[in-house]
């Protein structure tokens, strides 16, 4: 599948300090603004730091000497490190995967994202496009919610039922900002002890999974950057999938 370089603009991956690199998406979000071109930006952090979500400025960690980070989009926090492969998908608000509810662009990314690591032999993908697994109704719930990669919501995708893929989502008059992260490595101990939770808790450890940890040789970062791009410049060449009137889900939050 080829690139469609007059309408996309594609980022070599970058590599930086995490607060750098999430300034810079929103930076490139505003210029969206005045130059309407979707854009796809792979970035990688040096180092460790916990992101949260837009909503969860309030919330308390002990994170000791892990830097903390209060991205620009919803859902709950990630650890953004070395294991995570990072991409903003830039839209202006006309552009087919921008069009519809929250939750219709949640599923082109994800689908684009599914088709691009099948195609690099990728086994058991799936793409979760049923309600928001999330629940804040006791306190169990409450703590797999604060963790992004514990819970499922639309568009993510999922290796032998587990979390693979992350989505969290922006959106403003002028376009929409999809923050993906794909886990190389899960690695939770650092984060829930963060939030003062069991490093150890074997629900959370199980609900995710990175691609280094699935069965055989993984492909690489240039790889998945290649496959995945080529699947979402490519959109709409597959029928986009539509929800309907699903309410918005808990990674996605409006401006």
């Amino acid at each position: 599948m080829e690139l469609s370089a007059t309408r996309w603009r594609i980022d070599a991956l970058e590599v930086g300090e995490p607060e750098a690199l999430l300034e810079a998406g929103l930076a490139a979000f505003d210029r969206l603004a005045r130059d309407p071109a979707p854009r796809l930006r792979w970035y990688r952090a040096r180092r460790t730091a916990i992101v949260r979500g837009r909503g969860q400025r309030r919330l308390r960690l002990d994170e000791g000497d892990i830097p903390v980070i209060t991205r620009h989009s919803g859902g709950g926090a990630v650890l953004l490190s070395p294991d995570v492969l990072s991409c903003d998908v830039l839209l202006p608000r006309d552009h087919p995967l921008a069009r519809g509810t929250p939750a219709d662009t949640a599923l082109r990314v994800g689908a684009a994202w599914q088709a691009g690591l099948a195609a690099l032999g990728v086994a058991s993908l799936g793409l979760h496009d049923g309600a928001p697994t999330a629940r804040r109704d006791t306190s169990r719930g409450r703590l797999l919610a604060e963790v992004c990669y514990a819970t499922l919501a639309a568009g993510e995708v999922t290796a032998d039922g587990r979390k693979l893929v992350g989505l969290a989502q922006r959106r403003r008059r002028h376009g929409v900002l999809v923050q993906c992260g794909l886990l190389r490595r899960w690695q939770p101990a650092r984060l829930l002890r963060a939030l003062g939770a069991d490093p150890d808790d074997r629900e959370i450890a199980a609900a995710a999974v990175g691609l280094d940890q699935l069965p055989g040789p993984p492909p690489d970062d240039a790889q998945v950057l290649a496959h995945v791009s080529a699947h979402l410049a490519a959109w709409p060449a597959s029928p986009p999938p539509t929800t309907g009137d699903e309410p918005m889900s808990a990674t996605e939050q409006r401006a």
